[in-house]
């Protein structure tokens, strides 16, 4: 349940950018869920967590309006998860690490 409602959060966030919204799609696909730190998106399989990888900037921003978890978890079966922090650290001149 948390995690629909954090799913329905993220569309809600892009409701009025139609490109970013529609690159979001395949989310619908997956389980979503949220432990303490983390969202935790199970992917159905390599190719369709490797679209979900390519989504996690997009997945940040209304992430970290919410303030609800740390990390983005994804996983699928035989895959090793991987994690990336909601919040990049900022380089000391004010721009976004790139390091993912």
């Amino acid at each position: 349940m948390a995690g629909e409602r954090l799913l329905r959060a993220v569309l809600s966030f892009y409701r009025e950018e139609a490109d970013d919204l529609a690159r979001l799609e395949p989310l619908l696909s997956c389980r979503l869920s949220r432990g303490w730190s983390a969202l935790r998106i199970d992917c159905s399989d390599r190719l369709h967590l490797e679209q979900i990888n390519e989504l996690v900037p997009l997945l940040r921003a209304p992430l970290d309006a919410l303030q609800l978890v740390r990390q983005i978890r994804l996983m699928a079966p035989g895959v090793p998860d991987r994690i990336y922090p909601v919040r990049v650290p900022q380089l000391h001149d004010g721009q976004a690490s790139t390091a993912e």
